[in-house]
């Protein structure tokens, strides 16, 4: 479909029935961590490596890459670990 044309029902829907909450996160990076995450593993090993980069203090861009490369797996190892 036309992206153009799809934008305006996705803001009508929007407005009719507000925020649906469907992905949890509190920011939009957040998000994308979870949803890049979970490709491969349980959702509760995505929210223990959520869990870890918050502690960490480096669930932004900035700080994520800011780490050396070798510490930028550390707080995601639960994904790593998972059986799936």
């Amino acid at each position: 479909m036309n992206p153009e044309r799809l934008h305006p029902v996705l803001e009508r829907l929007s407005t009719h029935y507000g925020p649906m909450h469907w992905w949890p996160g509190e920011t939009p990076f957040e998000v994308m961590v979870g949803a890049i995450l979970t490709q491969n593993t349980a959702w509760t090993n995505v929210e223990r490596a959520i869990a870890n980069l918050k502690a960490a203090e480096v669930l932004d861009a900035e700080s994520l890459a800011a780490l050396p490369r070798n510490d930028r797996t550390r707080p995601v190892a639960p994904v790593f670990h998972s059986p799936h």
